[in-house]
């Protein structure tokens, strides 16, 4: 099995529902045609982005960087500028797009149409207009004389200097405070903001969840001596997930992570981690590497893997393929075992980036190609056993630049979904023992080339043009 989760900036939507409508749309006013829609086309997760409070100092600062650079990206306004929705004040449900019980109601609503809602948890930080700092210094990083990366706040027992939230690997993000994951203190009060924000939805999507392991925060922090009374070198996730789901059994806790760190993650708990290598190697055209890598993952690994080719995070698809790229790297993301993710603005092939401090995007006319691609492989998934049935990578002989995978639906039938990624034909042979049993010709369920096109089947052997995707279905015939 594998689901679709669509992700959607909840303030740029909230606000393009509005301009269509006239008047101002929140959580609560939601269309039914855009539940509908999402049903239509498959998805089974929404990941609503940008839902809880931030502050005025975070908005500020973002303000400085529009008036500096985003305001000649895009014709904007300052009210435009909302502030970062990973730099949470606290994790009340921000007055534009709602309020606490619309947002409930929102769950419902997806709920009954068989959708399930994801909200963030962003467990490494707070935002910068957080008052926890000044109350509870003890559960943030902080020192005692001025640091690079750090703020000046006046704190219980005198003035202290706050780290702000940073990756290792790039500047502190400054609208936001480190938390402390080296105090015992810290773990309890966020474990119980994260039940409390799964109470919200059906699962979290938890920001960059690799920085809170015991041996990255400790090396990350380690010129930060810990303040804390009462120190721990626990693992935070063990514990919080397992509190999470005493909440909320059947909550879905997904990862975003990095740096080799995917396995261990699922190993703690989590239902699913970021699989970027597969998006990285994508975007690089190395695509025998690829194939190499996913041969190398075990299948629990990658039932438990998100796979996208963008997200608010990365460059716009369509900004970093051709379109016939374009179109078979998304067809592996969506016949690849695990959670295929798919990003608002993708499936109309917008090339800008979005601020996402911002509750605008730059305008631009949908890609028809784009469009019609997505509209007919993602209704056409719903008839195949793709992302249904039970998946296995097909092992194909020699250097190509094919995958394939093999879904296996009920009666006997089973898909085989393969992508060309390369820039010539490939010619594969398909491995004896998956051909064994089954009786007569394939049929083509999708094919993303013109008919004229369609892959040539000879004994065993695929024939496949350059950057093409497929769906076949065989049936059995032993039975």
């Amino acid at each position: 099995m594998g689901g679709i989760l669509y992700e959607v900036n909840a303030r740029v939507w909230l606000r393009e529902l509005s301009e269509r409508a006239g008047q101002n749309i929140t959580l609560a006013e939601v269309p039914e045609e855009e539940i509908r829609r999402w049903v239509e086309l498959g998805f089974t997760h929404i990941w609503l982005m940008g839902v809880w409070q931030v502050g005025p100092k975070a908005r500020e600062i973002a303000l400085k960087y529009w008036r500096e650079y985003w305001r000649k990206e895009i014709p904007s306004r300052e009210e435009d500028v909302q502030g970062s929705p990973f730099a949470i004040q606290e994790y009340a449900v921000d007055a534009r797009v709602g309020d606490a019980l619309s947002l409930l109601m929102f769950k419902e609503r997806l709920g009954r149409a068989g959708l399930r809602l994801i909200v963030d948890f962003v467990p490494n930080h707070l935002g910068i207009d957080s008052t926890e700092p000044q109350r509870f210094p003890a559960r943030f990083v902080h020192a005692s004389e001025p640091r690079p990366g750090t703020f000046e706040a006046e704190a219980r027992f005198g003035k202290r200097y706050f780290a702000h939230g940073r990756d290792p690997h790039f500047p502190p993000w400054s609208d936001t405070v480190q938390l402390d994951y080296r105090v015992a203190e810290t773990h309890q009060v966020m474990t119980a903001v994260a039940q409390t924000a799964s109470m919200y939805a059906d699962g979290l999507r938890c920001d960059m969840a690799m920085l809170l392991l015991p041996e990255i925060f400790n090396e990350t922090w380690r010129d930060f001596p810990c303040q804390g009374a009462h120190q721990t070198n626990a693992n935070f996730w063990r514990k919080t997930i397992a509190a999470v789901r005493q909440l909320q059994p059947q909550a879905e806790l997904i990862a975003e992570a990095y740096w080799d760190r995917e396995a261990e993650l699922q190993e703690l708990g989590f239902d699913f981690t970021y699989n970027k290598r597969v998006t990285d190697y994508l975007a690089r055209g190395q695509y025998r590497e690829l194939k190499g890598f996913l041969g190398k993952c075990s299948a629990n690994y990658l039932r438990r893997s998100v796979h996208f080719l963008e997200n608010h995070d990365e460059a716009r698809a369509a900004s970093v393929f051709t379109l016939e790229k374009h179109k078979a790297a998304a067809a592996l993301i969506l016949f690849s075992p695990g959670l295929a993710l798919l990003h608002d603005g993708q499936l109309e092939g917008r090339k800008n980036f979005a601020r996402i401090q911002m509750n605008q995007c730059a305008e631009e006319k949908a890609d028809p190609e784009i469009s019609a691609f997505y509209e007919a492989l993602l209704r056409t998934l719903q008839k195949t056993h793709v992302r249904r049935g039970r998946a296995s990578l097909v092992e194909f002989e020699g250097d190509t630049t094919v995958v394939g995978v093999k879904w296996e639906g009920p009666n006997d039938e089973w898909d085989l979904a393969i992508v060309n990624l390369g820039r010539a034909e490939e010619r594969v042979q398909l491995p004896a023992e998956m051909l064994a049993s089954v009786e007569g010709e394939a049929s083509v369920m999708y094919s993303s080339r013109p008919a004229e096109q369609r892959i040539e089947r000879a004994g065993v052997q695929l024939v496949l043009p350059a950057e093409s995707a497929y769906i076949l279905r065989w049936k059995n015939g032993s039975n």
